[in-house]
């Protein structure tokens, strides 16, 4: 009776952190309260070039989705173990128009001189 006692409840496991830009470090696993029955994702993206994720539990999660001039915002929600493994959609695709548009530029500004 008292190894059952000892033993963990059935609370919900999330992984957790804050203002990450990296999913490699957003896998601290947090054990959630009875009463947080949800986990939690955020990701923000700035201009799509950098991507900040925050990760928890949460007892009233709501998901949502926001696009701002300069950024979005995107808060997801599930409700099993480390569900909210996910994070930042990679990055490839902002590098890849920052190369572009570095390749770009540096056309622009040698290509007349070679005129």
């Amino acid at each position: 009776a008292a190894g059952l006692a000892l033993q963990p409840g059935t609370a919900l496991q999330c992984y957790s952190c804050q203002s990450q830009v990296s999913n490699g470090d957003c896998q601290h696993v947090q054990n959630c309260t009875l009463s947080e029955t949800q986990c939690w994702t955020e990701r923000i993206s700035a201009i799509g070039v950098l991507t900040i994720i925050s990760k928890g539990c949460s007892s009233n999660c709501k998901e949502d989705s926001q696009n701002y001039y300069v950024s979005k915002k995107n808060v997801t929600c599930c409700s099993t173990d480390l569900c909210n493994a996910n994070g930042a959609h990679a990055p490839q695709p902002a590098v890849v128009t920052l190369v572009l548009l570095s390749t770009v530029l540096s056309l622009l500004l040698w290509g007349p001189s070679q005129l």
